[in-house]
């Protein structure tokens, strides 16, 4: 009776949408359109899909959010047939409700259609309790008097009748399923009996535990998880924040807030692991945001003990040429760059071997399947460390920044059936102050972190971690000395779903790792014999990884970015500083040494601020005289003619009391504290300030600044006021009484410097015989780039 009301009702509904078709659209061959208001209804928390299919095919997602669900579908008119399938959620099925599985769009109307869901009155909350090598224990909950069939099959496909498969022996609502394989994928669908009806089936996919040693896991699939296999993706591309998928026709659209599990391609090389936000019309094509594992998993538990990843060194390339770092100067910047790995005088190479290596062991548990340690939650251990070993060979004429490439490492720990692999992506840049000859320049260094802890009902959120790092360096040949940096940083990518950057896991990280920042400085300033046979090596570590942590069950739900010290951070290496070769910094100084003190005064104790390169003796800055000069970046580039350029960035502080005095921040500060008790009741300090900055940068906020602190006094100010000598009070314009222009090059100085003041002298009157303090500083303000300096003559600190 009811196969001919739906008969009836099907043919009335084709011979009106007929009846109701415009002649115009039909002889214009444009089908009219009709609106179709779907309301779908479901218990709480529950997602549905519904197909129409008729002239076109249309699908219609409920989120789990909420209760119901109303769409406006504009589509052509026509009879379309209404495909309810069933769900299975929460280990629970649900049917629809529909009198008619048909409707009809009316040209210019709005049709209404309802679809509402319910549990079936069979088997439900289906899950596992235990898993192991060859047995997976299965229980649920039923209605009094129900009967079950319960059938077994290999793979992610579950059976779809009763008599499909393999049968299992049920008594009650508990079964073990035993004589399985190590490692293998089942799936499991439960019919139920109800008074003379059946229902289901509920299914649920497992794996079981791995033999030992292997890199599979054990595992219990969410009904409504999509295990992808490639035959089931036509193409997945990455969006920054997750993947646009499109699926085979073939392939069943995936419910909102379902987990989706998607294989290595060519375009995820790690695979995805992501939870659907979004079904297209056709239910073709979903996008991913990126989840963790419990959004697709009751049970989820892998032990991969140790793992480790290489690369062979690549073979010795050139530097790229460095930047410009600031406008205005480019003629100077690419002199003073020319060549940077462009001839056999001009190169710096690198050499480098990557590895990394560590352990990953991760398991979320909803059910309690393997004990009370951790009830309910999930639980982390994992560390993970990148080696670089590898030698430098730099061949320079002038400062310049270069970087070098390194090969990636990158290997997959598991395929299957999440994908987990470990990407590390590293780069070497180096800076070099001037003309320098160095070879096999390195260190084999190790840095990483290990993390564990868990998150649970019972505990909360506990994690403890620790940075990893040690290192050892070579001792390099210098034929010319001086500064160099070398920094090795990469982007460090490890867990589940790596697709993206942006992934959260729930045993992962991703960031930055950069397992070696290293400078190399003369001990001795220059101008000391000893200047090439000694060099100091500071060496440290720098980490900013993240890890996102996730578990849910019933209504408790936490997710976490967890924030720990070995996540973040500079790890100074144990031994940093290094002297090499061993034992030179105790080499016996040169006689006859210069001096910067003159008569009247007698040393205390001296402190210099900044790195050595710094700070050093040399000829020729002033007319007639030797002196010591302080720079902002190396002296070296400080002596020779206008055409070369001293600019270096060196990324260290600059000096608050110098900052005061230009009005702007300033970097890369140099300064020379001593301690004198004078003989005389006046204290002298002859000086002369230059700097890059003349004549482009007079009057901006590139204001570098000096000053020299008598017992906290300023005195080196402009003769006759209280301004501060900076370029901005000397220059060509302003008190050009005491600026040299040297941008040609001026008679008698022998500097790089643009600009510079006459020898200037302060004077401050002091008591003989108590100690005077002596401060005399330099920094870049505003940036870090254009050096200035300050010269003191030999004997320019006296008293009479």
């Amino acid at each position: 009776m009811r196969a001919r009301m739906w008969a009836a009702a099907v043919s009335a509904a084709a011979l009106t949408a007929a009846m109701f078709t415009p002649s115009a659209a039909a002889a214009s061959g444009t089908p009219p359109n009709g609106t179709a208001r779907v309301t779908i209804t479901t218990p709480a928390g529950v997602p549905a899909n519904i197909t129409l299919t008729g002239k076109t095919q249309h699908v219609v997602a409920k989120p789990p959010a909420g209760t119901a669900t109303t769409v406006n579908l504009t589509m052509p008119t026509g009879l379309y047939r209404v495909d309810l399938p069933r769900i299975t959620f929460g280990g629970t099925a649900y049917t629809a409700h529909l009198l008619i599985p048909f409707t009809v769009v009316l040209p210019g109307k709005t049709t209404p259609l309802k679809v509402s869901y319910t549990a079936e009155p069979g088997a439900h909350d289906l899950h596992a309790t235990a898993i192991s090598q060859s047995s997976v224990t299965l229980t649920w909950a039923a209605p009094k008097g129900a009967k079950f069939a319960l059938r077994r099959t290999v793979g992610t496909k579950p059976a779809t009748h009763v008599f499909d498969g393999v049968d299992v022996p049920v008594t009650g609502t508990t079964v073990t399923d035993t004589k399985l394989k190590p490692g293998t994928q089942y799936s499991y669908a439960l019919f139920t009996q109800v008074k003379n009806c059946w229902y289901g089936p509920i299914t649920v996919n497992a794996g079981t535990a791995p033999a030992a040693g292997s890199d599979q896991a054990a595992y219990i699939a969410a009904p409504s998880t999509l295990l992808a296999q490639p035959a089931n993706i036509a193409s997945a591309t990455t969006t920054g924040n997750g993947v646009h998928v499109v699926l085979q026709n073939e392939v069943p659209a995936p419910l909102l807030g379902a987990g989706v599990v998607l294989p290595v391609s060519a375009g995820l090389p790690g695979g995805f692991l992501g939870v659907v936000t979004a079904l297209s019309g056709d239910g073709h094509t979903i996008d991913l945001r990126a989840g963790g594992l419990s959004d697709a998993f009751d049970y989820y538990e892998i032990a991969i003990d140790d793992f480790t990843a290489s690369t062979p060194p690549p073979p010795a390339a050139p530097a790229a040429i460095a930047k410009s770092q600031r406008g205005g100067v480019t003629a100077k910047i690419a002199a003073a760059q020319a060549g940077c790995g462009g001839s056999a005088s001009e190169k710096v190479s690198y050499s480098a071997g990557v590895s990394v290596a560590g352990h990953f062991k991760t398991k979320v548990d909803k059910y309690s399947i393997l004990g009370a340690d951790i009830p309910v939650g999930a639980s982390i251990d994992l560390a993970v460390a990148a080696t670089v070993s590898g030698a430098a060979a730099i061949e320079t004429t002038a400062s310049l920044k270069c970087s070098v490439s390194i090969g990636e490492v990158f290997k997959m720990l598991t395929v299957s059936p999440v994908p987990i692999a470990v990407s590390l992506k590293p780069g070497a840049e180096f800076g070099i102050e001037g003309a320098r000859t160095v070879s096999n320049l390195g260190l084999t260094a190790t840095a990483g972190v290990q993390v564990a802890g868990s998150l649970s009902v019972k505990n909360g959120v506990s994690f403890s971690g620790n940075p990893i790092a040690s290192a050892t360096p070579l001792t390099p040949q210098i034929t010319k000395n001086g500064s160099v940096t070398m920094k090795v940083g990469a982007e460090l990518l490890l867990g589940p779903g790596i697709g993206t950057k942006d992934a959260a896991v729930i045993a992962g990280l991703d960031g930055q790792l950069n397992p070696l920042e290293a400078s190399l400085t003369p001990y001795f300033p220059v101008g000391d014999a000893r200047y090439n046979a000694c060099a100091t090596i500071e060496a440290k570590a720098t980490i900013g990884l993240d890890m996102s942590s996730k578990a849910w069950i019933g209504n408790w739900d936490v997710s976490k970015t967890i924030v720990l010290d070995a996540l973040h951070g500079t790890h100074q290496y144990g031994g940093s500083p290094w002297y090499v070769p061993g034992g030179c910094k105790d080499l016996a100084p040169p006689s006859s040494p210069d001096t910067l003190l003159g008569s009247g005064v007698t040393k205390v104790d001296e402190t210099i601020i900044g790195g050595a390169g710094q700070w050093g003796h040399v000829d020729g800055f002033a007319p007639g005289q030797k002196t010591w000069v302080l720079s902002t970046g190396s002296i070296n580039d400080v002596i020779g003619t206008p055409d070369k350029f001293a600019s270096t960035s060196l990324g260290t502080p600059g000096d608050d009391l110098l900052s005061g005095l230009s009005g702007r921040p300033t970097y890369d500060a140099a300064t020379y504290q001593v301690k004198v008790v004078p003989t005389g009741t006046t204290l002298h300090v002859r000086y002369v300030f230059a700097s890059e900055e003349y004549p482009e940068f007079v009057g901006s906020a590139y204001n570098d600044v000096m000053a020299v602190w008598v017992n906290g006094t300023n005195c080196a100010t402009v003769p006759g006021t209280n301004d501060p000598v900076s370029v901005n009070t000397v220059n060509d314009k302003t008190n050009s009484t005491y600026y040299v222009d040297n941008s040609t090059g001026a008679a008698g100085y022998s500097t790089s410097m643009d600009g510079l003041t006459t020898p200037l002298t302060c004077s401050v009157p002091v008591t003989p015989g108590q100690p005077v303090t002596v401060r005399i500083s330099v920094a870049d303000s505003s940036d870090g780039v254009l050096d200035s300096a300050v010269a003191l003559v030999d004997g320019g600190i006296w008293t009479d």
